[in-house]
This record gives structure tokens, C-alpha cells and sequence, in this order.
């Protein structure tokens, strides 16, 4: 407790004064990093079973380990999750970058399974084409007949 004199009263006006420009120098920085956070796209890939349920879940750690390796450092308690992350597909959560700025972020979470699933749909697919190809290079039933009906009158004549 000081006496509100004159000097004092100026001297905490110019701290508080200070105090404000270091803030909003810290809010455009976090600004700064929240705009670079939005151009970041994030996906985990982990093993699914049916229906797009995960083996275990997706979890701060995960996040955080995501951001690290683009060059982005936060605190665990700064990643808001809705809740546990545990299916495929996109999740949004959000992160705390300063104490005034939020920044909403989505993770896509891709099933294992699905990678795998979509690589044999696609080799199923090739193998169905090369045997219609191959289907497409023999004659039709039709076509047998004809050819039938051909030798059978040129033994006739």
C-alpha cells in the first residue's frame, strides 16, 4: 500500500502503460502463429477395425507430437478435445495459442484398415479388368454357335 502522491500515481501509469504494450505485442504474435497453426494440416494414422472404431484412441500426446514435428510447441493443457478421439475420420479441437487467442484446428484420423482396404479394392479392381480383357479377347456363346453351325454344314457339303 502507497500513497497515491503524484509520482507514484505516474509511475504506475507508465508500468501499466508497459505492461499493455508487452501484451498486445504477445496477442499479435500469438495472432501470428495462429494464422500459420490454420494453413497446418493434421493426420494420424492408426490401426481401425471395423466400421472405423480405433484400437485405442487419439490423444494429447498425439497432438502434441504432430505439432513438434512442424515446428510448433504447446503446453498439453493449451489442446482443448472435445472429448476422447476414437473413430475415423476428421475431429475438431481447439488450441489455446495465447489466453486471447483460440485457434480451431480438425485432425483426420485414418484407419489402418482403410489404407489397407482401399489398396485391395484397387488390386480387385485391376484384376477384374484384366479379366475382362482377357474375357473380351475369347468368343461369346454366340459366337461359338455360329462357328458350330459353320463347320457342321461345311462337313455337310
Amino acid at each position: 500500500a502507497l500513497l497515491a502522491s503524484g509520482k507514484k500515481s505516474k509511475e504506475l501509469k507508465h508500468r501499466l502503460q508497459y505492461l499493455e504494450k508487452l501484451r498486445a505485442g504477445a496477442v499479435a504474435q500469438a495472432q501470428e502463429i495462429a494464422e500459420k497453426l490454420k494453413a497446418l494440416t493434421l493426420e494420424v494414422t492408426r490401426k481401425s477395425g471395423p466400421g472405423g472404431r480405433l484400437f485405442g484412441s487419439v490423444t494429447y500426446r498425439d497432438l502434441l507430437e504432430l505439432f513438434q514435428a512442424n515446428g510448433f510447441k504447446f503446453e498439453r493443457r493449451s489442446i482443448l478435445l472435445p472429448g476422447p478421439i476414437r473413430n475415423v475420420g476428421a475431429h475438431p479441437f481447439m488450441v489455446r495459442v495465447h489466453t486471447d487467442v483460440r485457434v480451431e484446428l480438425s485432425v483426420k484420423v485414418i484407419g489402418q484398415q482403410d489404407a489397407e482396404q482401399a489398396a485391395q479394392a484397387l488390386a480387385e479392381q485391376a484384376a477384374a479388368e484384366q479379366r475382362d480383357a482377357e474375357a473380351g479377347n475369347e468368343p461369346t456363346l454366340e459366337e461359338e454357335e455360329a462357328l458350330l453351325e459353320q463347320e457342321s454344314e461345311a462337313d455337310a457339303a
